[in-house]
């Protein structure tokens, strides 16, 4: 059995389990995360801003179907779910998706990620399906960890002051797109700017300092990093507000523990702020959160009834002042995991968490 073949199955049983729970005969996949996970990294949408996209995955009775109008379905079965047992099931382009989805499944009682007829709506219950990834998507994960690592780097060494922020962000996207990432996110703030918290890039040069914030997508799967560069010497009170993103991380990945409860690792990391005198500053912006087939499956203070599973990322995103710190990492039964990286050229810091010794990156100063 294939790689992919044996990530499918694995949700396949989840996906079961979670019918049985719920007295269900079947389920509906709309949502692009949902589509990219069962698949094993397949893409249903042609408009990428979409939350759902041109086709549906469907499970019932034991069979699994990819519907599709006839003007998508070849191309989708060919490219996106080729060898992974989903049968075809279509209809006309102008016709109605819930109507064709309705003469597939008949009277059986199914759920559903999205609002659809009189069928329930399960998307939270399936997202934590999500959560655990298996070995084929922590394989997966590394590789674009390691792409989204060396290219946010590369594009901060090709900054020089007068670079525009559109600039940086044309750079960093092509160097991505050319090895099949997207950046789902991607925020650039220079000087003034970097006082935003999510500074979508503007018509604004460089002229000392610059934040760039990356979340790379590709096959379903995101990872967020976030990297700065000062040009002369690091004012002294920029250098201190970093230093207190890094101890507030720190206490994010403290606590990142397998069975550790969302509320509980928000809640000590707001005293943490605190005790370094930054008081406020956790209300100025979210702290980030799980990250996979969303850039955030939920931010630190919304999930507060979640439990972290056992191989789920993370990537908090701690800011004070000026400031933000940013990597992935993976919460495994062993420990955590740091997925994102720097280059052996990037200055850094040494942090310890739970007896292991993690790289941080600093501001690069130049």
């Amino acid at each position: 059995m294939s790689k992919k073949l044996e990530e499918i199955a694995i949700k396949e049983q989840r996906v079961l389990s979670l019918l049985k729970e719920n007295e269900l005969d079947g389920i509906c996949l709309s949502r692009t995360a949902n589509f990219a996970w069962m698949t094993a990294g397949g893409n249903n949408r042609v408009v990428w801003g979409q939350e759902t996209g041109c086709a549906a995955l469907v499970l019932v009775m034991g069979r699994k179907f990819l519907v599709a109008p006839k003007n998508e379905i070849e191309r989708l079965m060919q490219e996106q779910a080729a060898d992974t047992g989903f049968e075809p099931w279509t209809y006309e382009w102008y016709e109605d998706r819930q109507q064709a989805i309705e003469r597939l499944v008949g009277n059986k009682k199914i759920g559903t990620d999205i609002p659809m007829g009189n069928w329930p709506v399960i998307e939270a219950e399936l997202k934590r399906l999500r959560f655990s990834l298996t070995v084929h998507e922590v394989e997966r994960a590394e590789k674009l960890a390691a792409i989204c690592s060396d290219e946010l780097s590369a594009a901060c060494l090709a900054i020089v002051p007068g670079c525009s922020e559109w600039n940086i962000q044309a750079e960093l996207s092509s160097r991505l797109l050319n090895l099949g990432v997207r950046a789902n996110v991607l925020l650039v703030g220079a000087d003034e700017r970097t006082k935003f918290r999510h500074p979508v890039p503007a018509v604004n040069n460089v002229n000392k300092y610059v934040i760039v914030g990356l979340v790379g997508e590709q096959g379903g799967l995101h990872m967020a990093l976030t990297r700065s560069v000062y040009f002369g010497k690091i004012p002294e009170v920029l250098r201190q507000n970093y230093e207190s993103c890094l101890a507030v991380e720190r206490s994010f990945w403290e606590n990142s523990v397998v069975g550790a409860a969302s509320k509980q690792v928000f809640d000590q990391s707001i005293r943490t702020y605190a005790d370094l005198g930054h008081r406020e500053e956790w209300k100025r912006h979210h702290q980030g959160g799980a990250i996979g087939y969303a850039p955030r499956e939920y931010r630190a203070g919304e999930g507060r009834l979640e439990i972290i599973q056992a191989n789920q990322m993370m990537a908090w995103n701690p800011t004070v002042e000026n400031t933000k710190c940013e990597d992935t990492c993976l919460v495994t039964p062993a420990g955590l995991k740091l997925l994102t990286t720097v280059p052996a050229t990037w200055p850094t810091t040494t942090i310890k968490v739970n007896n292991n010794n993690f790289q941080r990156p600093l501001i690069l100063e130049r």
